[in-house]
């Protein structure tokens, strides 16, 4: 799908169907990445320090867990285009990853500054290594 906004609307009065346009590798990766709730999270991210219950940010990011394979479900529901069970794995690691690197849900159990290179790291490796997983498989198409 192209992120250009497409004005043809307003200079044409004869509507007219755009012809589909083939899925990217790019476009599977960036499907793997939970973007609305990775920007909820990092958006309640700075609210954590400020709230006393220790457990909030852990319920947070429990809560955000739950909500990325039902938000893909509901979504092939309204699409009628049903995901697979590898890309609710894929994206529920993936929030889990990118939501750990945003803020440290753990504080209360372990100290923050745990592994926190291996956070950055697996932000940019689990949506790569779930696309290349979750690839489809072409047989004998010459290059």
């Amino acid at each position: 799908m192209p992120l250009a906004l497409d004005d043809r609307s307003r200079r044409d009065s004869v509507p007219r169907t755009i012809p589909p346009i083939g899925e990217t590798d790019l476009d599977r990766i960036i499907k793997l990445i939970p973007a609305e709730l990775v920007l909820l999270y990092a958006a309640a991210a700075p609210t954590i320090s400020g709230v006393r219950w220790q457990y909030f940010a852990i319920v947070l990011f429990v809560v955000g867990t739950i909500l990325t394979p039902l938000i893909l479900f509901f979504d092939g529901l309204s699409t009628g285009q049903r995901a697979r069970w590898p890309q609710y794995i894929v994206r529920t690691l993936t929030f889990a990853a990118c939501a750990m690197a945003i803020a440290w849900p753990f504080d209360a159990l372990l100290g923050h500054d745990t592994c926190r290179w291996i956070r950055s790291l697996a932000v940019l490796v689990i949506p790569l290594s779930g696309a290349l997983v979750l690839r489809e498989r072409r047989v004998n198409v010459p290059y």
